[in-house]
């Protein structure tokens, strides 16, 4: 998930939703990260889809805005958006995020060429490597803050699998759900040659980060909380991640 890099215009997020919403009308917020969030998806995505079904469920109506990461904490941060849909806590979020208790968990994973024989348990394994990243994105404490790992920064996934593919770099990652649409739809016959390397290099618990303008924040993230415990018990949960896996591993044309 990206970490914020540049202050956006206020204007523009002033400008881009309505002058008046009703009390129980949530904006909600989001950065394209398919299959997760994708306007392109059925029900814009896998995360988007829990999100708005927990929300109806607690009395919630919502408009949804997909923009850039740094739009989307910025408009959280002026209480522009009331919700952001896909969000892994962080101490400095807190300051104007209240988060909720988690509604999924990512895997991150390392991909490897099948034609390497690359094991790995502890990060430190990884020294000799050259390890295909996404600039700016947080994947793990200890990884994100190493300056002994070899990490090549590009700015898209797809990239760096095809560098992967074709041996320029050793090792890719990033959450599992991620790896597995990106190259089912982009790279379906060449999927086969990359493979998942395990142990997990971490496992984050994706949440709603509520705008701490919002006077209601603690409430909202109760009732969410409530309606993804109910969906659980009640097989909906299940049943739409069920819906989106179909897709994920093998994407609508």
């Amino acid at each position: 998930m990206k970490i914020s890099t540049r202050i956006t215009s206020l204007a523009f997020l002033l400008f881009t939703l309505p002058v008046l919403a009703a009390p129980n009308n949530l904006q909600l917020a989001a950065d394209a990260w398919p299959p997760y969030v994708d306007p392109s998806l059925p029900e814009q995505g896998l995360a988007m889809d829990l999100v708005k079904t927990a929300l109806q469920r607690a009395g919630y109506t919502n408009t949804v805005h997909i923009s850039s990461w740094d739009r989307v904490l910025e408009g959280a941060q002026i209480g522009v958006y009331d919700v952001i849909v896909a969000a892994w806590h962080s101490k400095q979020r807190e300051s104007f995020l209240y988060f909720s208790e988690p509604y999924f968990k990512n895997k991150i994973l390392l991909l490897k060429n099948r034609a390497t024989s690359i094991r790995y348990k502890k990060l430190d394994d990884l020294n000799k490597y050259v390890i295909g990243v996404i600039a700016n994105y947080a994947y793990d404490h200890d990884f994100d803050n190493s300056r002994v790992l070899n990490k090549i920064p590009d700015t898209q996934l797809i990239r760096n699998l095809i560098k992967l593919r074709q041996l320029q770099i050793d090792l890719t990652l990033d959450d599992e759900l991620v790896l597995l649409y990106a190259m089912n739809k982009y790279m379906p016959k060449g999927a086969k040659e990359l493979e998942f390397l395990q142990p997990p290099l971490a496992l984050r618990s994706l949440r709603i980060g509520i705008s701490k303008k919002n006077p209601d924040h603690r409430k909202i993230a109760a009732r969410f909380d409530k309606a993804i415990q109910d969906m659980i018990k009640d097989g909906s949960y299940q049943k739409i991640l069920e819906k989106h896996l179909s897709y994920i591993k093998l994407p609508t044309k």
